[in-house]
Formats: C-alpha cells, structure tokens, sequence
C-alpha cells in the first residue's frame, strides 16, 4: 500500500432531468469513506451540466444526444462539459486527483471533461460512469474509468439508458487490415450491479431498496467504487 495519500476533489454529473441533491448523500457517504481511509477530500461538489429538473427535459434530452453524437468533440464543443468544466479545472490545477461521478447523461460529460483535463496537460482524472450511455474510451486512459450498471438476475443489463451508444471502433488487424471490434473502446472495468429497481435507484438507501442480506442499493453502488478506488488512491 502506498504511503502517498492523494488529496481528492469530488464532483459528481447528473443527467437528465434531476432534482437538485440527488446524488449529494450518495457524494457525502463516499467522501466519508475516503476520509476514514485516510484520504483528503478538498472539493465536493454537485454538478447540473444540462440543468435540473426544472429546465425542460426535451432541451436537455437534444444537448445530451448532442455530446453523445460528438463524443470526441470533432465538430462542436459539449454542452455538458462546457457547463461544468469550471470548478473542475480549478481542482486539477490545484493538483488535486479529480474523481468525476456520473449519473446517466452526466457519464457522458465526465469523459469529455477528462478529455479536455488530460489536452490541458493535466493528469487523467478518474472516472466513474454510472447507468450512463456507452461511449467510447480511450485506450491510453481507460483504466482510469469503471463503469456501473444495474443488471437483473440472469447478469443481463437491466437499466434501459444503458442500450444506448457504443464502444466499438474500428482497430488494425495483424495484416493491417481495418477490423471492427464490438469493445475496441470500452471502460477498463465494467462492473453489474444487482441492485431493485431501474435507472434513477442507484443511491437509494431505504426500504425497498434494500436485498435480503440488508445491503441498499446506495450500500452496492458506494462499495463498488470504493474496491475500484482501492487500487488507485491507497
């Protein structure tokens, strides 16, 4: 284990069409955890980068569809990221280790802020993209990404926003040759949660989102991220 403790800023993204507070017990819980680990935790913050539930979902339904279309910013700059880039950059130029959780449509906006963090020459933040979209990673700095989705009882992805995108991409054969693979730019860690319930459920705490053995869905969710955090902050 490594005596180098990190200093951590949190910024958790949420998507479409969310009430204010959402994620921040679920922010807090994790922030405690790193604490009594020993970890500082300078910034947390939540971030509404296509707005809350008070702005028109259909608008922010577009501004998603958007950034997922130009995932890699070839044409147009994202509307998520250009939101909430802000503080963020701030952290990371303070040299804090910035960890960016994102709920659905603010799983999206995580990878285009690292992408814009790492072209700004700093050090790929870690990011976790929660009953988010699939889209595309880069190779370079994929193990610095887990993604989480909600899975039902035969392992099969069960939370519906989780069908849409892609990871695949085209990559070179061994005869050179242009070959399509179906994960070419997929998370370096993808993990199913068996979690009740559907997509806004992840941080739930109370009954009845709560299994037989007394863990809710909140329980999971933070334990996942913590086993994944383990090898990259401790």
């Amino acid at each position: 284990m490594s005596t180098n403790k990190a200093t951590v800023a949190i910024f958790t993204l949420a998507g479409l069409a969310t009430a204010q507070g959402f994620m921040d017990v679920f922010r807090d819980e994790l922030s405690r955890q790193l604490h009594s680990r020993g970890l500082a935790v300078s910034a947390s913050a939540s971030l509404y980068p296509y707005g809350d539930w008070s702005r028109r979902a259909a608008y922010q339904l577009l501004e998603i569809a958007r950034d997922l279309t130009d995932i890699h910013e070839k044409v147009w700059r994202s509307v998520g990221a250009g939101a909430a880039r802000e503080q963020i950059m701030q952290a990371a130029q303070a040299g804090h280790t910035v960890l960016l959780i994102g709920h659905s449509g603010g799983g999206v906006t995580a990878v285009q802020i690292a992408r814009q963090l790492i072209s700004a020459g700093h050090k790929a933040p870690l990011v976790v993209q929660i009953g988010s979209p699939k889209c595309p990673v880069p190779v370079v700095w994929k193990d610095r990404v887990l993604y989480l989705s909600l899975v039902g009882e035969d392992g099969r992805r069960s939370d519906p926003v989780t069908r849409f995108g892609r990871w695949g991409g085209w990559v070179s054969g061994r005869s050179r040759v242009a070959l399509w693979k179906r994960n070419a730019y997929a998370p370096g860690a993808i993990i199913g949660l068996p979690l009740i319930g559907s997509h806004p459920d992840y941080f739930r705490m109370q009954p009845p989102y709560v299994n037989e053995e007394g863990r809710s869905n909140m329980n999971q969710t933070v334990g996942a991220i913590m086993e994944w955090l383990e090898r990259r902050l401790f």
